[in-house]
C-alpha cells in the first residue's frame, strides 16, 4: 500500500497542473478548434497531388467545410518554396541554409470576382547543412518543409475562421454596386 500514495499524489499534481494551464487559456500548438463559418468551398491548388492540397482538403473537411466544385466561393492557392545559403563555411564544414515557404490565397465568387485577398502567408526555417552528408541534408530539408506546410495550413485555417458568408456577401454586393464588370476567363 505504500506505493499507492505517491502515485495518487503524482496523479493529483498532474491533474491540478492541467486544470491550471487550461484555466489560463494555454493550448498545445496545433490543437486549436477554430470553426470555419463557410459551409462549402471550391478549392484550387497548383499541385492537386501535392502535400498542401491533401492536408488542406483534409483540414477543411475536419472543420466541417464541404469541398465541392459547385460551391459559391472559390479558394485559390498558389504556393512557392525557396532555399538560400546564409553563409559559406571553410574546409567543408556546415553551411547554414534558410528555407522559405509561401502560400498566397484569394477567395472569389462563382463569376471569378475577387472578394478577399490576395494575402500571402509565410513560414521559414534555417538549418546547418553538412557538405559531407547529402542524404541527411535532404531528409532534414524535407522534414522542415513538411513542418512549414503544416504551419501554413494552420495559418490559413485561422484566417478562414474569421471569414463568414455575410462578409463575403457584403463584398459581393459592394462590387455589384460599383458597376465593375465581372472578369472574363
Amino acid at each position: 500500500m505504500p506505493l499507492q500514495r505517491p502515485r495518487h499524489l503524482l496523479s493529483c499534481a498532474v491533474l491540478g497542473a492541467a486544470l491550471l494551464l487550461s484555466a489560463c487559456g494555454f493550448q498545445l500548438r496545433g490543437t486549436a478548434t477554430e470553426d470555419i463559418p463557410l459551409q462549402e468551398l471550391r478549392l484550387s491548388v497548383q499541385d492537386e497531388y501535392g502535400q498542401i492540397h491533401r492536408a488542406l482538403r483534409e483540414s477543411l473537411i475536419n472543420h466541417g467545410v464541404r469541398v465541392t466544385d459547385s460551391a459559391r466561393y472559390h479558394l485559390q492557392l498558389q504556393e512557392a518554396d525557396s532555399r538560400r545559403s546564409l553563409g559559406n563555411a571553410s574546409r567543408g564544414g556546415p553551411i547554414e541554409r534558410e528555407l522559405r515557404s509561401e502560400l498566397t490565397y484569394v477567395i472569389s465568387n462563382r463569376d471569378g470576382r475577387l472578394l478577399l485577398g490576395p494575402e500571402t502567408l509565410t513560414a521559414q526555417r534555417s538549418y546547418g547543412a553538412d557538405r559531407n552528408n547529402v542524404t541527411g541534408n535532404t531528409e532534414e530539408e524535407q522534414l522542415l518543409r513538411n513542418e512549414m506546410h503544416q504551419e501554413l495550413i494552420r495559418q490559413l485555417v485561422l484566417r478562414l475562421s474569421h471569414v463568414s458568408p455575410a462578409v463575403l456577401e457584403a463584398r459581393e454586393q459592394a462590387l455589384d454596386g460599383s458597376g465593375q464588370p465581372a472578369p472574363t476567363r
